[in-house]
């Protein structure tokens, strides 16, 4: 009786503990799981999710887990945000200026870097702004934008961006010199084809710089040539790319405006051009007709830095007109210091300098002082702006050729103008751009472009001269031409004047 009992006894201590250890097994359960929980969360590295347990304390935990990636989520996308507006434009989505600043500076310090920039500026674009309102300007730039990346996508790698409201830059790094001139034209054939509201001239609308770089520059040198080159193309006139040759811009010759400024202005204040003759030859006789005046100035380590650099910068300062008034004075005193000298003299004066009334007479002012030489000097004009802006030159034209001052049409064929003027202005002569020139002897259509225009200048009396004569095959195909006369490196090179220009009297 009492084993039975006591079996009885053991039996129920047994089913107690095995209820115990089950209801101890669901309590702890949660307890068991955050262990799991933390033990895989150690083995992975990362927080894991929690099983979605019913208990307070893992609901706590798992809300508690949630806000936490919650928060780093937001702190995420406010650190994007924030790079964001610190480093996009917000009106096109493109880098600003400090993207650019930013890449530019990164490539350069790679090794065996190399590429190009270009600077596209947009002329008048603020016409657009205030004629048709902010939104159809912000239209027209991302239609321009969209159509430079269309241009862009075969590239593996580019960056653009928006340096002020009417300029991009765009960086294409490991690009060779020569795909980048190609590149250049291709931007600048896309973006002519962008539509422009009304009233907008579309010749003259866009203008790109390009500045090819490697890794022994930095990115001052590449960003101040690369706005050297857009000058220059904004000089010329039409829509149009420019760049350097290699080493045509030294070092110390890039400059940003500010140092092109004083630097101008040390020019002027000390007098200090260097003027060149180089000789426009008879295509008869091969005697002299006259010389050409090249300018070029000193930089501060004794170096020659030509036309081509330097007015570009001279007239984005605001320091051209000075610039030629000038030379004048100096090919003035040249001529009537030397007696000997009896050839005529050509001058190139720029437009802004021909349509500024205040610069007319200073210009008067000087011929006033030198009146012997009237008859010795020759001003030679762009075709390009002869025609765009013919009705407000033919009274400072006209004045010039009652003095006796002959003029010329420089550049003639380098873009499809209208040979109007011929008939309007009173032109002695026209010079044919260089592009028309270069291997005449192997191009059948510029040797016929040359024969129409012969034939028109013939009926007006008018010379017909040749730029950049390189090679005997060349001048004499000009020849059978009927061309007049030829000046380039064929016949001489530029003969300096230097110490007369810096040290007459």
């Amino acid at each position: 009786m009492v084993c039975i009992v006591s079996i009885m006894l053991l039996a129920s201590l047994h089913l107690v503990s095995y209820c115990f250890q089950k209801i101890l097994q669901q309590k702890l359960k949660p307890i068991t799981a955050l262990e799991k929980w933390a033990d895989i969360s150690r083995i992975c590295g990362e927080i894991q999710v929690i099983p979605n347990n019913e208990d307070n304390l893992s609901q706590t935990i798992l809300t508690l887990n949630q806000q936490l990636q919650k928060a780093k989520n937001s702190d995420t996308h406010l650190d994007n945000v924030l790079r964001s507006n610190a480093l996009l434009d917000k009106d096109t989505g493109v880098g600003n200026s400090e993207f650019f600043n930013n890449r530019l500076d990164a490539l350069l310090k790679e090794d065996d870097c190399q590429g190009a920039v270009y600077f596209i500026q947009f002329k008048d674009f603020d016409l657009v702004h205030t004629l048709f309102g902010e939104q159809q300007s912000l239209v027209l730039l991302d239609n321009l934008i969209q159509t430079l990346k269309y241009r862009l996508n075969a590239l593996p790698n580019y960056f653009i961006a928006r340096r002020d409201d009417s300029e991009l830059a765009i960086i294409v790094p490991d690009i060779f010199f020569n795909d980048a001139e190609k590149l250049a034209e291709k931007l600048l054939q896309g973006l002519c084809t962008v539509s422009l509201p009304v009233g907008m001239n579309k010749d003259e609308f866009i203008h790109i710089g390009v500045s090819y770089f490697s890794q022994a520059e930095n990115s001052y040198q590449v960003k101040s040539e690369a706005d050297m080159a857009l000058r220059s193309a904004q000089l010329q006139g039409p829509s149009q790319w420019f760049m350097y040759d290699p080493g045509e811009v030294e070092h110390a010759s890039a400059k940003g405006s500010l140092k092109w400024r004083t630097f101008l202005n040390h020019i002027i204040a000390k007098n200090a051009l260097v003027i060149f003759f180089q000789p426009v030859i008879s295509s008869n006789d091969e005697h002299t007709l006259h010389h050409e005046i090249l300018t070029k100035i000193r930089d501060t380590d004794g170096g020659l830095i030509s036309a081509r650099v330097f007015l570009p910068m001279a007239k984005k300062c605001g320091l051209i007109q000075q610039i030629d008034l000038l030379v004048l004075k100096q090919v003035c005193r040249l001529l009537a210091y030397d007696n000997q000298q009896k050839d005529k003299c050509s001058l190139n004066l720029s437009i802004e300098s021909l349509l500024s009334d205040d610069f007319l007479k200073h210009f008067l002012a000087v011929l006033k002082d030198y009146p012997q030489i009237h008859e010795k000097l020759v001003i030679e004009i762009s075709e390009y702006h002869l025609v765009n802006h013919l009705e407000k030159l033919q009274y400072p034209l006209a004045t010039l050729h009652q003095l006796g001052i002959k003029l010329i049409a420089d550049k003639v064929g380098q873009y499809v103008v209208s040979a109007q003027y011929l008939s309007v202005c009173p032109i002695f002569s026209i010079k044919l751009h260089r592009s028309i020139v270069l291997n005449i002897h192997r191009k059948t259509e510029n040797q016929i472009f040359i024969q129409s225009l012969k034939a028109i200048c013939d009926v007006q009396k008018v010379n017909v001269y040749a730029l950049g004569v390189e090679n005997i095959d060349e001048w004499q195909t000009l020849k059978r031409l009927g061309v007049d006369g030829g000046q380039g490196h064929y016949f001489t090179e530029p003969v300096a004047q230097v110490a007369k220009a810096i040290h007459l009297p």
